[in-house]
């Protein structure tokens, strides 16, 4: 993996600090975009401290995993995806033998964690990420994704767009609200994008959809598609 580029002094998109030395940071992670991705495709980058991009880099790892074991593994916006998270639990792939018992234990507690069967409720499926697999299995499995990851992750796109494209810091009084959100309880905001959004895409692997109030130039709607098959939803508010 390439070591974030240094950007030197200046604020963080992510914790508004003022620091000495900055990396520069992927909105949409690196190792997220697809194969499937036209290679020229410019991926977008912003300011972040160290620490924050190293927090966001666990978190992100953590969350390609999981969430990759829920998307269609046969869908060219995702089964590259798909593989890279199934091969991260390999032990045969480990680079060494600690590598490999890492990685075990990584799919070991990720199974321990799972639930099966009569076990899932109907109202903790995201939306979106309902059954990938068909009949591959006697009963279905129900990986666990801390609702938690969603949220900050929406946030750091939310933030990362406004920083790309005005070079806007979300401060106080404003703040960012997360919504998981079924197609129907979307419809307003799909609406509303329809009318006054603007479009920043990088496809397949995500596509950003934002409309801003004009009256501070901040207030804003969001919906964020991942890899063509769920989406989260965002407001910026005072």
């Amino acid at each position: 993996m390439a070591k974030a580029k240094k950007l030197g002094p200046g604020k963080c998109v992510h914790c508004l600090k003022q620091v000495p030395e900055r990396d520069s940071d992927h909105v949409f992670p690196a190792s997220w975009y697809p194969d499937s991705t036209p290679p020229n495709l410019e991926k977008w980058q912003i300011p972040s401290c160290i620490p924050c991009n190293a927090d966001y880099g666990k978190l992100e790892n953590d969350f390609l995993i999981k969430v990759g074991l829920c998307l269609d593994p046969f869908d060219p916006a995702s089964k590259s995806v798909v593989e890279r998270a199934l091969r991260s639990l390999k032990p045969a792939v480990g680079r060494n033998a600690r590598d490999a018992q890492h990685r075990l234990n990584k799919g070991r507690k990720i199974l321990a964690e799972a639930l099966q069967g009569d076990q899932i409720p109907d109202h903790g499926i995201f939306p979106g990420l309902g059954d990938r697999w068909g009949d591959l299995n006697k009963e279905p499995t129900a990986v666990l994704v801390p609702v938690e990851s969603f949220k900050r992750i929406t946030e750091k796109i939310v933030r990362g767009i406004f920083y790309i494209e005005e070079q806007k810091f979300i401060e106080q009084p404003h703040k960012i609200d997360f919504f998981a959100l079924a197609e129907e309880d979307g419809l307003f905001w799909e609406q509303v994008l329809d009318k006054f959004g603007t479009v920043y895409a990088r496809e397949p692997g995500i596509v950003v959809r934002r409309a801003v109030a004009p009256e501070d130039g901040i207030s804003a709607l969001f919906v964020i598609t991942f890899w063509q098959q769920f989406k989260t939803y965002a407001s910026v508010t005072t």
